[in-house]
């Protein structure tokens, strides 16, 4: 379906524009599926809205064709930028290049330089350089944030959720404000709003090589890491294992030392725990048992579970025969009663019989000797049917005595089931509370086990560390989250300690100390502000001499003053991958409550 509008002008642009982004959009998901090089190409629509150049916006204009001469402009320049060095024009354009697997013999912990004045990215290790490209940075007005940030978060395919759902592919986040390393259109000069576009071959490379927590320092000049020591780095501490017969992790596990050698077969056979653990190997330690009491409390959970559903069926079945029997004993109280009842009538009944006969009999013995023949056989017809009355009635009192006895008997019997029945329940409800309370104590151990778990992980990752001569407050942080805070001391506070990235790159032979490298960002002397310097002129007061030039990597480490338990703190949690920023710049307002790591800005 072809739409035509010929309206030119702003009522026309903002009737092509929704229609074009609402087709886009619906290709967009597709075309990054199918190569990266097509979704650079969407670049060009989606990717941080690059600006257009005058001679597309005077195309139309000039030749009087509007829009159709500046999509022709539009096109062969993005054919230009999809076009490799060296590739002919009009030539099939290269397959793009896979994401691959990761070099063996890559050493970690990797960091990235972006200089934007080069308009590139270098990547290091403690070798040197592993790998160089070209990026766009971001243009005036959108420029990309100058400082030391952190991969904290990756996604292959992602979507802006800024500019308009922009396919934004091998997407390596850098802050929570939409600043990113991704797949984009890189046409040698800026031209995104802020992120770091990365043609598509690399994206992929470097999705490949990197991980989230690495540094990225971006500057406006290139700046090289150089290798560096000083006896005021903080020294990792060395501890002995946690658990004597925790289990040492496997040779092939992701817990070996970056670059270490491989153990030989009989210490593969039987692996013996070091005298003295770095703080990577106590923290693998710490997995291997956090990981052993998980499985143990999964499992008491799952037992005591079993024992106390087993209890609570035993007690149920007690307490219902508890009340089986309190129901017997009912039914048979209510018996008891009723045949009490019965008999006390049946005895009434039988004893005014009786006293009737008595009396009837009385009256026959009386009339034998006063009264006629016939009358006095007429009373005899009368006293023989009230003792026959007599004889039923007694009948029916010995029936009510009977039926007395035997529900007496049945109460009796009654009784003593329920009191058997309660004697019974009473150790089976003592057994279901103790093994509700064995289950809830393993349910606690197990919970405890998966924060010591969580912990451990946390300590296998890189510690973080930044000093901020404005807060003059030392901050740690692992695993993107805080560690905690402490005070620091700077000699000669008036003196820029300049802004220094110092990354523990590897290990010492000994295994017993690190390497490192540092990165120091340029920056230009302070001047002091202007309303400042026009209050010294107004009051005739001598102007303030600006700060020197900032410190060096050594001097800024020799004027930190740390307490030497914070050192040791800072020790415990220092290994491989970890990283030191001295600064005179406090914590950026990307360094967030959970989720990002310390990060600083700098002019």
């Amino acid at each position: 379906m072809t739409f035509s509008i010929q309206r030119r002008g702003r009522a026309g642009r903002a009737l092509i524009l929704p229609l074009a982004f609402a087709g886009a959009s619906l290709l967009s998901a597709a075309v990054i599926a199918a190569s990266p090089a097509a979704a650079q190409w969407f670049g060009g629509w989606f990717d941080d809205d690059r600006p257009r150049h005058r001679s597309e916006r005077a195309a139309g204009r000039g030749a009087g064709e509007g829009p159709r001469a500046a999509r022709k402009v539009r096109e062969r320049r993005d054919a230009r930028e999809r076009q490799a060095p060296g590739q002919a024009e009009g030539a099939k354009p290269k397959p793009p290049v896979a994401a691959r697997a990761e070099a063996p013999k890559l050493r970690r912990p990797l960091f990235a330089v972006v200089s934007i004045n080069n308009q590139r990215v270098s990547i290091y290790n403690h070798d040197g350089l592993v790998v160089r490209s070209a990026v766009s940075t971001g243009i005036a007005g959108h420029p990309t944030p100058r400082g030391v940030f952190t991969i904290i978060g990756r996604e292959r395919y992602h979507h802006s959720n800024i500019y308009s759902g922009a396919p934004m592919p091998f997407m390596q986040r850098v802050t929570w404000s939409g600043i990113a390393m991704h797949l984009g259109v890189v046409p040698g000069h800026p031209a995104s709003h802020g992120c770091i576009r990365l043609p598509a071959g690399f994206a992929a490379q470097l999705w490949g090589m990197t991980r989230i927590g690495e540094r990225v320092v971006i500057s406006r000049e290139d700046t090289e890491p150089a290798e560096f020591s000083h006896p005021s780095l903080p020294v990792p501490k060395m501890r002995p294992s946690p658990e004597s017969n925790a289990p040492a992790p496997a040779a092939s596990a992701p817990s070996a030392e970056p670059g270490a050698a491989p153990a030989s077969a009989a210490e593969s056979a039987q692996p013996a725990a070091p005298a003295t653990l770095n703080p990577h190997q106590y923290a693998e330690r710490l997995k291997a048992k956090a990981a052993a009491d998980a499985a143990a409390a999964a499992k008491a959970v799952k037992e005591t579970l079993a024992a106390l559903g087993a209890k609570q069926a035993e007690t149920a079945r007690a307490t219902s025969e508890v009340r089986a029997a309190e129901n017997a004993l009912a039914q048979a109280q209510a018996r008891a009663d009723a045949t009490a009842r019965a008999f006390d009538v049946a005895a009434g009944a039988e004893r005014a019989a009786r006293d009737q006969a008595a009396e009837a009999g009385a009256e026959v013995r009386a009339l034998e000797t006063t009264a006629s023949a016939g009358k006095v056989e007429a009373t005899k017809a009368r006293a023989e049917r009230q003792n026959k009355v007599v004889e039923t009635m007694m009948a029916a009192k010995d029936a009510a005595q009977t039926a007395k006895s035997e529900a007496a008997t049945a109460l009796a019997d009654a009784a003593a089931r329920l009191d058997a029945a309660k004697k019974a329940a009473a150790p089976g409800d003592a057994e279901t509370a103790e093994a509700d309370r064995r289950w809830r104590e393993a349910t606690a151990a197990a919970d405890a086990a998966v924060v010591a778990a969580k912990e451990a992980e946390r300590r296998a990752t890189p510690v973080s560390v930044l000093v901020s001569k404005k807060d003059r407050k030392v901050y740690v942080r692992q695993a993107l989250a805080p560690m905690f805070d402490a005070p620091v001391t700077v000699r000669d506070p008036e003196t820029p300690l300049g802004s220094h990235l110092y990354i523990a790159t590897a290990a010492t032979d000994d295994g017993a100390a690190l390497k490192w490298s540092v990165v120091s960002m340029p920056e230009s002397a302070i001047e002091p502000p202007v309303e400042r310097k026009r209050r010294t002129a107004a009051a005739g007061e001598v102007a303030l001499t600006p700060p020197g030039p900032p410190s060096g990597p050594a001097e800024a480490l020799e004027r930190i003053e740390m307490a030497p338990d914070v050192r040791d703190r800072i020790g415990e949690l220092l290994w491989t991958g970890g990283s030191i920023i001295i600064s005179d710049q406090p914590p950026s307002v990307e360094t967030g409550a959970v989720g990002t790591d310390l990060t600083i800005k700098v002019r």
